[in-house]
């Protein structure tokens, strides 16, 4: 009984990731792109990024 459950699990899950695999191969290609935006600074302008407020003994 439970190596027909378990064979019955296994199949299960062999069925799904084999519909899932037909699936992703067979969807559109038509997604948008993620627009990444990014900010580029001049190295000469850019001020300290950190400071440390340790006082020194």
């Amino acid at each position: 009984m439970k190596k027909n459950i378990f064979g019955a699990a296994v199949i299960f899950c062999v069925t799904l990731a084999f519909l899932l695999m037909i699936n992703d191969i067979t969807s559109n290609g038509n997604h948008e792109p993620q627009k990444t935006s990014s900010q580029v600074y001049d190295a000469n302008n850019q001020t300290d990024i950190a400071t440390i407020d340790e006082e020194e003994q």
